[in-house]
């Protein structure tokens, strides 16, 4: 019986993340061929000529990083969705052909598209996206053992969003060894040194989130080790990194969300209803942020992404990162107070929806339907995520209240 029952749960399990990957898979579709017009194009031999062609091409860093980022979640959940009775490497391996079959497909169907342009750099770069997503997977499938790594993985929804802060907050990853650099990356912080209101309260309210996470996870006594390592993993990495720099916000904005989080939230029996409130109001603020005046009426996009698509692929994938967090960080707050996930997703999706729209009336915006659309997929990819690894709905402050006596004993 047991045995029929624990069939049963990995059989769901693997529709669960097949469904994400199917997720994942049209938004790659959906992105890489947008805006869908395509012309008569020729040449000798035809497209897959012409990409045999470019065997000798690489993105640049920007490009190469984007397309990476785009198809780890391919290998990485398409491992998941594969039968568990096959070995995990071979998962691996089979996720990552399948994701250069998919990028050569998708490559091939650029050369007719308007504004693509067909290369084996990107191939490569899907391949070896695919590839990482693939091995991660494999690895923290091995790693099941480790207290820390369970945790990780019996949380799907909060081990996302952790990700996707760093992801923003790091991007683009690539570190320097130059002294010159690390003295240009703390110089702000050092010799001019500011608090903008707005930008600290940002990043605290973020903070906060990790804080939250992490003490969910892992109890207070793991915390109070955790999220100063983490901390100083994200500050050397503003150092190291090309194109970042360590300001005093950084700082400040993480050490009070650390003393907030010890000293008085985590104790606050609606701490979740106050976070939830706290981020509805930061990203009403981000919408409005660069809006001065009011001016005449824009046309509202109705078309999902479009705004993404158009611009750098750096700075859409840094973009991604961040409102994915966001957004996700109050879906996943919403549902810690005790809305149900549907509820609180749909209620995301309509804050950012009215605030987008409200922005047809103000001078400097840019109103479309991308942000509430995105809501909607992130609450549907964590109801996913949390039916495939079994986690149950609607947690209370009390499971954090007793995870906190577990971790002290």
């Amino acid at each position: 019986m047991r045995a029929a029952q624990r069939r049963n749960a990995v059989a769901g399990s693997s529709r669960a993340y097949a469904a994400v990957l199917l997720l994942v898979t049209i938004f790659i579709l959906y992105g890489s061929l947008f805006p869908f017009e395509y012309y008569e194009r020729m040449y000798p031999g035809g497209p897959i000529a012409y990409l045999l062609s470019t065997w000798r091409d690489w993105d640049h860093r920007g490009d190469l990083l984007s397309n990476i980022l785009l198809y780890v979640p391919f290998g990485f959940f398409g491992t998941y969705a594969l039968p568990s009775r096959m070995p995990a490497w071979l998962r691996a391996l089979v996720m990552t052909v399948a994701g250069t079959a998919l990028a050569c497909g998708v490559e091939i169907a650029q050369f007719h598209d308007v504004g693509r342009v067909t290369s084996m750099g990107d191939v490569y770069a899907d391949a070896i996206g695919s590839g990482v997503g693939g091995v991660a997977a494999a690895t923290i499938g091995a790693s099941m053992r480790w207290p820390f790594v369970r945790e990780l993985a019996a949380h799907p929804a909060a081990t996302v969003l952790v990700c996707m802060f760093f992801g923003y907050r790091l991007f683009p990853y690539v570190p320097m060894i130059d002294l010159h650099k690390y003295w240009h990356a703390v110089r702000p912080m050092l010799v001019s040194p500011s608090l903008p209101p707005v930008e600290l309260a940002r990043l605290a309210i973020a903070w906060l989130l990790i804080a939250a996470i992490i003490q969910s996870l892992y109890g207070l006594r793991n915390f109070l080790l955790l999220f100063p390592l983490l901390c100083g993993c994200e500050f050397l990495g503003k150092v190291l990194i090309i194109d970042n720099a360590l300001t005093l916000t950084d700082v400040v904005g993480a050490a009070a969300a650390y003393l907030l989080w010890a000293l008085w939230l985590r104790a606050v029996p609606g701490r979740f209803v106050i976070m939830a409130l706290a981020f509805a109001g930061m990203i009403t603020i981000r919408e409005f942020g660069s809006v001065r005046s009011a001016g005449p009426q824009h046309d509202f996009g109705w078309i999902p992404f479009a705004g993404f698509l158009r611009g750098s692929a750096g700075a859409a994938m840094q973009g991604l990162c961040e409102k994915f967090f966001e957004y996700g960080g109050l879906i996943w707050l919403l549902d810690r107070a005790g809305v149900i996930l549907l509820v609180g997703t749909v209620l995301t999706a309509a804050l950012l929806f009215v605030a987008s729209y409200a922005e047809s009336w103000l001078a400097a915006g840019s109103p479309e339907i991308t942000d509430a659309v995105m809501a909607l997929v992130i609450g549907g990819v964590f109801g996913l995520l949390r039916y495939a690894a079994q986690e149950p709905g609607n947690h209370s402050a009390a499971d954090d209240t007793l995870r906190d006596k577990a971790s002290v004993a």
